[in-house]
């Protein structure tokens, strides 16, 4: 296994990865809607890595985007921060150390990058699995940072 970072020639299989490993959390997949972001990542990621089969098959993903600041949200947002976004695995390499593989590389790029935090947003009854490896790491959960009405749990790290 090894990660690699984003190119234009794994758009496709990302597509296919995307509507199979979100179904498998019970979450669903929206490629011309809410996640119509998934199907351009040169466009809209900035940052994002895949993690490969010896078969260079994708089985995880994670990526870091820049988080802007908002005033709305001052009590627990700070300036220079990074957050987490499409952190995936399918369901047959979870429990291998695969995903803290993937949690501990983004975590040593967003200090390399110089965000001073990295957050994060999830859904609780969705990610117990990935929710204990955010706390492993040092994540603390903390009250709403942004809008996404389908989040319920939100999370920072100071790096």
């Amino acid at each position: 296994m090894r990660l690699v970072g984003f190119v234009s020639f794994l758009q496709e299989p990302l597509n296919e990865f995307f509507a199979k490993v979100r179904p498998e959390s019970g979450r669903v997949y929206d490629p011309e809607g809410r996640h119509k972001a998934l199907t351009d990542i040169a466009e809209n990621f900035r940052h994002f890595w895949v993690m490969m089969d010896d078969e260079q098959e994708i089985i995880g993903s994670i990526a870091i985007q820049d988080l802007k600041f908002d005033e709305k949200y001052k009590d627990v947002l700070h300036r220079n921060c990074g957050e987490i976004k499409c952190y995936y695995l399918l369901k047959e390499y979870q429990g291998k150390g695969y995903g803290k593989e993937m949690m501990a590389f983004a975590i040593d790029q967003a200090r390399s990058f110089g965000y001073n935090w990295l957050y994060l947003d999830s859904i609780a009854n969705k990610s117990e699995t990935a929710i204990a490896i955010y706390k492993q790491f040092g994540f603390e959960e903390i009250s709403r940072y942004n809008d996404n009405e389908n989040a319920d749990v939100f999370m920072r790290i100071k790096l």
